[in-house]
């Protein structure tokens, strides 16, 4: 099996950090200094993605196989996004080796159906699907703001962080398969066990502020719901994202 390419900085308990569709792990870079303050950071580039695009992404079970030499004991999972369903696919498969989660503007579900409201049309996920088929870089980059849409920010240092990303693009075959994970993983009726945070932000164009009613009854207790923040809270709020990381870590 090829490896995937990781960046491993600091010291201390395990800190795994799984990122979104398209990206790859240097959207982290905000935050990054604040983390390895905290912890051993191992930020991964999932498969086709960034550095890892040479290992193809497949079925759910391979990716989950290509990630788990990743996941050292009692690690702490970070996931943004994608990357917070295959967080919570790796607390089910690994529930011994996973000491908990910390989900960022992700969900159990992410596509809406009759029995789960709280999510986004399975129709605006076609269209990034059909999209992708005749404009890679125009949907990515599309992808991308909407992510930031209706907050303010630092256009520059975001168009900055965005070029970094896009230095190493994604494969097509891995895009495909990213948004085939994203329209069929659902853990709305089988909730992790290991203790979680969830960071939502209220202006969040893709995951909806109501999740964070939702979540309570599905037992998770640590919900954070960052009022001015949208899909990339680390990225626009650190300060306030990482009070909510760092009062997570210290307790678990």
């Amino acid at each position: 099996m090829k490896a995937l390419y990781t960046n491993i900085q600091g010291q201390g308990r395990p800190l795994v950090l799984l990122h979104g569709w398209g990206m790859n792990s240097r959207v982290w870079q905000p935050v990054i200094p604040a983390l390895v303050q905290r912890a051993q950071v191992i930020a991964v580039d999932l498969p086709g993605h960034g550095l890892s695009r040479d290992v193809p992404m497949e079925s759910l079970q391979q990716t989950l196989a290509q990630l788990t030499p990743y996941i050292p004991e009692n690690a702490i999972i970070m996931g943004w996004s994608l990357g917070g369903l295959l967080a919570q696919a790796l607390a089910h498969a690994l529930s011994e080796r996973v000491a908990g989660l910390i989900l960022v503007a992700t969900t159990p579900k992410f596509v809406a159906d009759e029995t789960w409201q709280p999510a986004l049309a399975v129709e605006v996920l076609a269209a990034f699907a059909q999209q992708l088929q005749t404009d890679y870089q125009a949907t990515v980059k599309r992808f991308f703001a909407l992510q930031f849409l209706g907050i303010r920010t630092d256009t520059r240092s975001v168009n900055a962080l965005r070029d970094s990303i896009m230095e190493h693009p994604a494969t097509m075959q891995a895009l495909a398969a990213g948004l085939e994970l994203l329209r069929t993983l659902d853990f709305s009726q089988q909730p992790v066990t290991q203790p979680t945070q969830w960071v939502l932000g209220r202006l969040d164009k893709l995951i909806p502020a109501s999740l964070a009613d939702t979540l309570p009854a599905l037992g998770y207790k640590h919900v954070a719901l960052l009022p001015q923040a949208a899909h990339v809270p680390f990225v626009t709020h650190t300060e306030l994202f990482m009070e909510q990381i760092g009062a997570f870590l210290d307790a678990y």
